[in-house]
């Protein structure tokens, strides 16, 4: 469960000096595109490919995020699920089995997730950003379930969201109804009183 997580935030709920200065001005670019609003909300589709380029999941529904830490990754089909940050804890519900899993988020903190809603230097310090062909290739530079998330953007908006699994998955958002703004509701997402809870926090 808890690899789903990180694969979700992977789902869910965004000071080394990186080496070279092409590396360090795509790093600024970046974090200059992301400064430009601190609320940020959109539709979007998601598809998942193995590593033959064989879709192996699809779904849909809407992610909102707000600086500093709260985000909100909300499936809707074909499953229901919610994947949102609250102050130090990242919740991951699952309705069909009404079961809610909680973790701490710095336990989450390697996933380049994190950067979308976090702009800290101590935050962005553990990764490496290189700019391809329009795309913002984000590295951490401590590896796990995550080899790399990528950015791309449609004028100054995030546009794509493409995450390299280390078992070779490539999971993708493209997003559509872009806004620069949530709607403050989407962070109050309530779980039923009667939920199981699966403490993972340490």
């Amino acid at each position: 469960m808890f690899k789903f997580i990180k694969y979700l935030a992977a789902a869910a709920c965004l000071s080394y000096a990186l080496s070279g200065t092409a590396l360090a001005d795509d790093k600024a670019d970046l974090k200059a595109k992301l400064n430009a609003f601190n609320e940020f909300s959109a539709s979007f589709v998601q598809e998942v490919t193995d590593k033959s380029g064989k879709e192996v999941m699809n779904s849909s529904g809407m992610l909102a995020l707000k600086k500093p830490a709260k985000f909100m990754l909300h499936t809707l089909d074909p499953d229901e699920q919610v994947l949102f940050c609250s102050g130090k804890d990242i919740y991951f519900y699952d309705p069909f089995v009404n079961q809610v899993s909680i973790f701490s988020r710095s336990e989450l903190s390697a996933s380049p997730f994190i950067l979308l809603s976090d702009m800290s230097d101590k935050v962005w310090a553990q990764y490496g950003v290189k700019h391809e062909k329009g795309v913002y290739i984000i590295t951490p530079k401590k590896q796990g379930d995550i080899v790399n998330l990528r950015l791309s953007f449609k004028g100054s908006d995030i546009d794509t969201i493409s995450l390299l699994m280390k078992d070779g998955n490539l999971n993708t958002y493209k997003l559509s109804d872009r806004r620069r703004s949530a709607d403050p509701h989407v962070f109050e997402y309530k779980i039923p009183e009667d939920a199981e809870v699966d403490d993972e926090r340490r």
